[in-house]
């Protein structure tokens, strides 16, 4: 049989043609015979794969052995060795499958095709009051230290720039950060530093959302030992005024919302969120020239009565440029 190195690419299908012959280089007759392949680790002592081949045609001695891509999967990458056994009758026969006449012989497992499973790693992302922007603020005086200036207490200054936990990248060339939104209105780009101390540059372009909800994608090329990203809301564009609203509740449903406050400098309709004892109830805004002109409710939802805490209230009407949910990065 032939000596050739062996090239097994994890993720598809492999056919490895074999022909066995002898030391003449003529074809022997495998009529009769059963082969098994065995996939085995360089030290030689574990077995990764076993698989019976199948005879294509026994007077010239050719047969294959077919390993499916989901039999490659969870193969290790790295060199390795196979070797075959012969079956006929009673007599079971090693393969010589070397030149040196031995019967193990070379493979390669890649993953030129099914790049090796990397795991994403999960980056916290910044807030003062939460994942939303909300009316009343709690200890709204203690700010964390990735804060530039200290927002003004209440609805009536747009947010910092925010930062993301440092990403180490581990030498790895290319970085992807993963950002799942829920209407989200701002600029997102990454930044990278030397280490903990250095100032940080920008490495990718201002990526710039208007109200969108669901996945994006920022790709850092090169090399670079920390990177993070830095989140600006409200696309850079300065809120004079955040818009506010009531809404009417009848019989658990919400009604109808009414603007108290038309805000100002909105670049897009920002989040309506509808708060309180009930479920189910969404509304959508509506902007013109920078304002909130009106709020339409698309499902008025159930349940909703007042709490213990506002007896006089049975929702709040939470007006926000939205909020990044959840980062991942790898």
């Amino acid at each position: 049989m032939y000596a050739k190195k062996l090239t097994i690419n994890k993720g598809v299908d492999n056919v490895i043609l074999f022909e066995f012959v002898n030391q003449d280089q003529k074809p022997v007759n495998i009529t009769g015979s059963d082969l098994m392949f065995r996939l085995i680790n360089l030290p030689g002592d574990v077995q990764l794969l076993e698989k019976p081949m199948v005879i294509l045609n026994s007077v010239t001695g050719r047969a294959k052995v077919t390993l499916l891509a989901a039999e490659t999967t969870e193969l290790p990458t790295e060199p390795a060795s196979y070797s075959i056994d012969r079956t006929s009758g009673n007599l079971t026969e090693a393969v010589f499958v070397n030149a040196q006449a031995q019967a193990r012989a070379d493979v390669d497992i890649q993953d030129s095709v099914l790049p090796e499973f990397v795991p994403s790693h999960t980056v916290t992302i910044p807030t003062i009051y939460g994942p939303e922007i909300y009316l009343n603020p709690v200890n709204a005086g203690n700010y964390p230290d990735w804060a530039l200036n200290p927002p003004s207490i209440g609805n009536t200054t747009p947010n910092p720039e925010r930062y993301t936990s440092h990403v180490p990248t581990v030498g790895a060339s290319q970085t992807t950060f993963q950002l799942t939104m829920d209407h989200f209105t701002g600029n997102v780009k990454a930044q990278a530093a030397e280490n903990y101390e250095s100032i940080w540059y920008d490495v990718s372009n201002i990526n710039t959302y208007l109200n969108r909800t669901g996945q994006d994608y920022i790709n850092v090329l090169g090399y670079h030992p920390l990177l993070r990203l830095a989140i600006n809301s409200y696309s850079g564009a300065e809120i004079v005024s955040m818009a506010t609203a009531n809404a009417t509740v009848a019989n658990g449903v919400v009604t109808g919302i009414t603007v108290v406050n038309s805000g100002n400098g909105y670049l897009a309709p920002p989040k309506v969120s509808i708060i309180g004892f009930g479920a189910g109830a969404v509304a959508e805004a509506e902007i013109s020239d920078g304002i909130v002109s009106a709020i339409n409710v698309i499902e008025g939802g159930t349940g909703y009565v007042p709490g213990p805490a506002n007896p006089n209230q049975a929702v709040q009407v939470v007006i926000s440029t939205g909020a990044i949910v959840d980062i991942l990065s790898r």
